[in-house]
């Protein structure tokens, strides 16, 4: 099986001159090459470095190979999403992908018109490359800076390719966001909570292992979300002074760190997902940019969230650049699904 590194290898490996004159003379040849391999998915590429003073865009070129059916089930251009991660203060962007002017003008105005029946004889696959603008569409700084850029297509997210932005502007190193939200001073298993409890997955080597489950009490709807991760430590996870967080139930605890947490539910052709944005502590020793981090959390994520209608439901985390899930719960009327 072809995996999404293979087509960014075979068929995104674009020179710089073919990334910023992307037409059909690039693309052409490399849909005829995705069609016939045994691939579905979606994978991205774009130039590792930009001078902006010498260019005006920062072309994101997407390939996708899916069948008839699921585009008629999940339509791309109403279930593509752009991402975008700054990876000097950890700020997540999200975007629309496929979206004319006159779509912007009109937005919140146009209404969706039911599809009727599933026609006969759709396309066993098909094949598309696409250049995205995530300059525009994520507000992007056009100066000095480091993104980390993806798509979620609903259920399909696609790899992360890190572009580096050189421009005029000395940029100057951030320090530690505020802890977001503040732990429970109770302590012990009261969320949220960024000490291991009993429903902590076990520390990955690196990235996010994540577990957890919704249900409704007393008429109010949570998800709460276990998760541990590890991660190379950057500067702007270092607070600029010293923190301690005291609770009721056990000893204080050192902030060494605050990771910068993104969680995002997404919904069958919506717009853009609905997006939380958390700060996570590190307990324990000072750290080094440079150095493994490893922390917990255990975070209620619909704790601030207007409630959910009946339906299925998709979420995504996004730590350090990188996008995790997607993991799935149900909402009936009464109770739900676990993850």
């Amino acid at each position: 099986m072809v995996s999404t590194n293979d087509i960014v290898a075979q068929i995104l490996s674009l020179d710089e001159d073919d990334f910023f004159r992307a037409d059909q003379s690039v693309f052409g040849p490399r849909e005829g090459q995705l069609l016939d391999l045994n691939y579905f998915g979606v994978a991205v590429n774009a130039p590792p470095r930009i001078e902006t003073d010498d260019r005006e865009s920062l072309p994101l070129i997407m390939a996708i190979r899916f069948s008839g059916d699921r585009d008629w089930d999940i339509p791309l251009k109403n279930n593509c999403v752009m991402v975008g991660t700054n990876l000097q203060d950890g700020t997540v962007r999200f975007a629309k992908a496929f979206v004319s002017k006159k779509e912007m003008q009109n937005r919140g105005i146009m209404e969706k018109v039911s599809k009727g029946p599933k026609p006969p004889g759709l396309a066993t696959a098909a094949a598309q490359l696409t250049e995205l603008d995530p300059k525009d569409r994520l507000h992007i700084k056009w100066d000095t800076g480091t993104w980390a850029l993806g798509v979620i297509c609903y259920d399909w997210p696609s790899n992360i390719v890190v572009v580096e932005l050189k421009g005029d502007e000395v940029v100057k190193p951030l320090s530690a966001k505020p802890v977001k939200p503040d732990p429970d001073p109770r302590g012990g298993a009261n969320l949220p909570c960024y000490l291991p409890t009993s429903q902590s997955p076990k520390l990955p080597e690196s990235g996010l292992a994540i577990d957890g489950g919704f249900h409704v009490e007393n008429g109010t709807q949570h998800l709460n979300l276990f998760a541990s991760f590890t991660l190379v430590t950057r500067d702007f996870h270092l607070p600029d002074q010293p923190l301690v967080h005291r609770f009721e139930k056990s000893s204080q605890q050192n902030v060494a760190a605050v990771v910068p947490v993104t969680f995002a539910v997404l919904g069958m052709d919506w717009d853009e997902p609905l997006q939380f944005d958390w700060a996570v502590p590190v307990y324990g020793d000072p750290l080094e940019v440079g150095k493994l981090a490893q922390g917990y959390f255990a975070i209620d994520a619909l704790a601030e969230a207007q409630p959910l209608s009946p339906g299925k439901y998709l979420c995504y985390l996004l730590m350090d650049g990188r996008i995790f899930g997607p993991y799935d719960f149900q909402i009936s009327e009464l109770t739900g699904e676990d993850l």
